[in-house]
């Protein structure tokens, strides 16, 4: 059965039940978000967190993130709505003109019930790298990697003629944090990487990724510090 900050996390993007902290503590107002939604999803309406309510709670979000999977966002489907489907849920919501607030309410299910949403897979195949190489390296599945992003992947693999490795694509805010990202990386969007690039400096790599910068084909790049070791950063700010 899911523990109490598990029910306010999944209360809260699920139709917005619940809205007090996430606290870990079952107060009045988890109580009452309770027997809201077992109100509306045919429960007895008790107010009491039961099995019943436990499934049908986890049923909903995963049939969540089974939506935003149709749209490209390789999530975990665990019926736990951790950072990895809140910002999902809001990358979804920004690219199709929501509120975003990161609740899962009757606008944005609609869109994602087939209102002809904004998808957020990219549609350019890779010819050096997996789709799986560029999700988030905490393990939570997100992928939000974009078309930009990859064909620069891609032309620095074949530029160089060697293997590549994607140290960093996709960041969940949780990894982003971690990992000393700052807030709102383009890595959070989908539209960053960190590359090495094997048997290749990273002053080489860097080199060259400076060129694509001063063609205006990306926005920035850097590399040649302590913590990046021979990885370099690339991003393609907004462009999708």
């Amino acid at each position: 059965m899911l523990n109490i900050s598990w029910r306010e996390r999944n209360l809260r993007i699920h139709c917005g039940y619940y809205m007090g902290r996430i606290d870990g503590i079952e107060g009045t107002n988890l109580k009452r978000a309770y027997l809201n939604f077992q109100r509306d999803n045919g429960l007895v309406a008790d107010g009491i967190y039961g099995q019943n309510t436990d499934n049908k709670l986890i049923e909903v979000i995963r049939n969540l993130q089974n939506l935003l999977n149709k749209y490209g966002y390789g999530l975990a489907v665990d019926g736990l709505a951790g950072n990895s489907t809140v910002d999902a849920l809001k990358n979804f919501q920004s690219r199709n003109g929501l509120p975003v607030d990161g609740i899962a309410g009757m606008q944005t299910y609609a869109k994602l019930n087939g209102g002809s949403p904004t998808p957020a897979p990219s549609h350019y195949t890779c010819k050096y790298f997996k789709d799986s190489e560029f999700t988030c390296k905490c393990g939570c599945g997100l992928n939000l990697q974009k078309d930009s992003i990859k064909r620069i992947a891609d032309e620095i693999r074949e530029h160089f003629g060697r293997p590549a490795i994607i140290s960093s694509g996709t960041r969940c805010a949780k990894h982003n944090r971690e990992v000393g990202g700052v807030a709102g990386s383009y890595h959070t969007k989908g539209t960053a990487i960190d590359i090495i690039v094997s048997g290749v400096s990273g002053a080489d790599v860097l080199a060259y990724t400076k060129q694509i910068v001063a063609q205006g084909r990306a926005r920035y790049t850097y590399g040649g510090t302590k913590q990046m070791g021979q990885a370099v950063h690339i991003d393609c700010g907004d462009r999708q």
